[in-house]
């Protein structure tokens, strides 16, 4: 295990969270970098007697205020996202913003024997389309600067990842399943691959107890595959409550999607995305602890104590 201080970037965010209350555990020191000192989360992070820097907006060019050349460890998960493919251009590829928090990185921390945890995404693989989404191209983009300047580097391409305090879609799907709202599922065998927090958290501890930086890109996720129908009938389940499914071609729902501006919908939720964990299981013996199904309750009880239910 890693004794020197750890370098958090994106430390207030969902994986963030997670992982820095998992570091604190581990006896193991932080700095988290996050972008508001006095948000909740940087008060959440300070009773954990983590040391946080306010960075401002990293989608910008700056220099931070604390000398970080002689950094020996990073973990990067900062990463935009919940933005619409309008907005998406709109912020990026219609500025001169694109891919300034890997530029960031590399003027803040010039030390080159730095040891970078650099979490990416599975859609960078392009599984889903032949032409990478925007964000894709982003993170894809990501990956090579970080390759280019830092050797001692590790890339993880996780799917969706899920678990207490999970934002976006499966924060969504959850809700419509509480409120018994009907869902297009039924039938469709498009099979999609998770990645439970936990096991994120637990194979970025295993990279750090093996210091693991051999410069490698791995795809890893909850080694599950499972459809729309049964993930809902899990959530359903978690949650105590009856999902109500029903059947519409895939067709049709991607057409809707498109007329109400969400076509990037589709894909997320509807396609076969399939992740493995062939050659990080491989390279490491690493296997995810947690199944999804343990996790999927956790992950419901979250939400009903969380909403009072």
């Amino acid at each position: 295990m890693v004794k020197d201080k750890i370098v958090v970037l994106g430390a207030s965010g969902f994986i963030g969270m997670h992982l820095c209350k998992k570091l604190v555990e581990e006896n193991i020191k932080i700095l988290a970098l996050i972008r508001n000192k006095n948000s909740i989360e940087a008060k959440e992070l300070l009773k954990m007697n983590v040391q946080v820097l306010e960075t401002g907006d990293l989608f910008e060019k700056k220099i931070l205020s604390k000398d970080l050349t002689k950094v020996k460890y990073l973990i990067n998960l900062a990463a935009l996202a919940h933005l619409s493919s309008k907005s998406f251009k709109k912020k990026f590829f219609y500025s001169n913003n694109i891919n300034n928090i890997e530029n960031n990185i590399i003027k803040n921390f010039s030390n080159k024997n730095l040891k970078i945890l650099h979490i990416s995404s599975a859609k960078v693989s392009g599984k889903i389309e032949n032409n990478l989404t925007d964000y894709a191209k982003l993170k894809k983009n990501g990956e090579s600067i970080i390759r280019k300047h830092y050797k001692k580097h590790i890339i993880l391409r996780p799917p969706l990842v899920y678990g207490p305090n999970v934002k976006a879609n499966f924060l969504i799907l959850m809700k419509a399943i509480y409120n018994n709202i009907p869902l297009p599922f039924k039938k469709l065998s498009e099979k999609r691959s998770y990645m439970y927090i936990e096991n994120l958290i637990d194979a970025i501890l295993l990279i750090l107890k093996k210091d693991y930086f051999i410069g490698k890109t791995y795809e890893i996720s909850d080694n599950c595959m499972i459809t729309n129908e049964k993930l809902v009938r899990f959530m359903a389940d978690g949650l105590g409550k009856k999902v109500k499914l029903f059947y519409l071609n895939p067709k049709i729902i991607n057409f809707i999607l498109i007329i109400i501006g969400k076509r990037e919908v589709f894909n997320k939720i509807m396609k076969e995305f399939i992740v493995t964990n062939k050659e990080f299981i491989s390279d490491t013996g690493w296997k995810p602890p947690h199944h999804y199904n343990e996790g999927i309750k956790k992950t419901c009880l979250w939400y009903k104590r969380k909403f009072r239910i």
